[in-house]
Formats: C-alpha cells, structure tokens, sequence
C-alpha cells in the first residue's frame, strides 16, 4: 500500500505562499569528494526547489489569461558557496542581484533594476504544433537585478529572496533563478529554482 508516500496534489499547501502553484518539485544530492584509503569522504549535501505558479491569477470576471504580445522576463542570481570541511557546513554568500531580460509584454510586472542599456532582436518560433502557431519576435533588454510584482512569490533582487523552508532541509530556501512567460491565450506562469543546504 502506498499509504504514506502518495497523496493527493490538490492539499499540496506551502507555508508562506499565497498564489495558485502548479507544480513543486525537490531534489538533493551530496558530493563525493574521494576515496581516501578505502574510505569514502562525503561533501556537503545540497538541494534544488523548483516551484512553479501562477503569474495572474484569476479574480472576479478578470480570466487571468494574457491577450497581449508575447512577454518574459528572468534573473539568475549568484551565490558563492564556501565548504567548511572541519565542521561539515557549507555556507552560501551573496554576490549580487544577478544579470536579468525583460523581453515583450511583460503587464508591467517585471522591471529591470539597473538597465544596461544593452537590447538586441529575440525571436522565439517552432512548427512543431503547426504552422498557425504563434511565435514571438521581440526586443530583449538586459540589466543587473529584477523587480517583479506578480504572482505565486513577488520579490526585489535588492533585498535576498529567502524563504522559509517547509520540509525538504533543515535550512532557508535561496532564489538562484527565476523566469515568467506570457503568451496570448494563456495564463502567465512564473518559474523559481531554489538552493538549500542539509548540514549534516
């Protein structure tokens, strides 16, 4: 029996997060860092969250369904990782905002903090649903850094994006990217990949 193992999507809640999430996803792994004289010597164990959501919800009569151009927007931030092997911990330290695009219509809900005045021609296309399919051409700007107002989990690059972790460690959740699309006909999703660290 599968009593304890699978359960039911639709009561999958996590503390801290409001909006409509339609997929969370957690894996780890541990660094083998060698065998020395038959033993083997385990380096610290880290771990990925991906959650993904929801950018507009649905509210009232509104459908939440985008009916604009094309639009995305993303940030991947840096974090140096420093291994104390004596203490068996690893420490994660921020290293900025990290680089960051907004490309298209984006509603308003992504904003580059620092632009870098750099932009250049994008196009997204593939006939592999047919050749009626939409497809995107449109500007990207590049930048340091990224406010962004929407749903499941807002936040500005200018303070950390740290959240509380509900199960999967024993420590803190870091944002290290995150990317949202808006297509035409569709609800906007929202992408977040977290770090996080098990201390042995």
């Amino acid at each position: 029996m599968a009593e304890n193992c699978c359960k039911l999507v639709g009561n999958l809640t996590i503390e801290g997060i409001a909006g409509c999430l339609t997929s969370v996803n957690v894996s780890s792994r541990s660094e083998i860092i060698r065998e020395c004289g038959g033993e083997i010597l385990i380096g610290p164990t880290t771990g990925t969250v991906s959650i993904n959501g929801y950018a507009v919800e649905p509210t009232g009569e509104d459908s939440g369904i985008h009916t604009g151009c094309p639009g995305r927007a993303g940030v991947s931030i840096p974090w140096i990782r420093r291994y104390d092997c004596d203490n068996d911990i690893l420490y994660l330290i921020s290293s900025g905002q990290g680089s960051s695009f907004v490309a298209g219509d984006v509603q308003g809900l992504a904003v580059l903090n620092i632009p870098s005045g750099r932009s250049f021609p994008s196009i997204s296309a593939s006939s592999t649903s047919g050749p009626a399919t939409i497809y995107m051409e449109t500007t990207q700007e590049e930048g340091y850094g990224l406010t962004y107002g929407g749903g499941p989990i807002s936040f500005d690059t200018t303070e950390e994006l740290i959240i509380s972790n509900f199960g999967v460690g024993e420590g803190p959740l870091y944002l290290q990217n995150f990317s949202v699309e808006f297509n035409p006909g569709e609800i906007p999703t929202a992408s977040y990949s977290f770090l996080f660290v098990i201390n042995d």
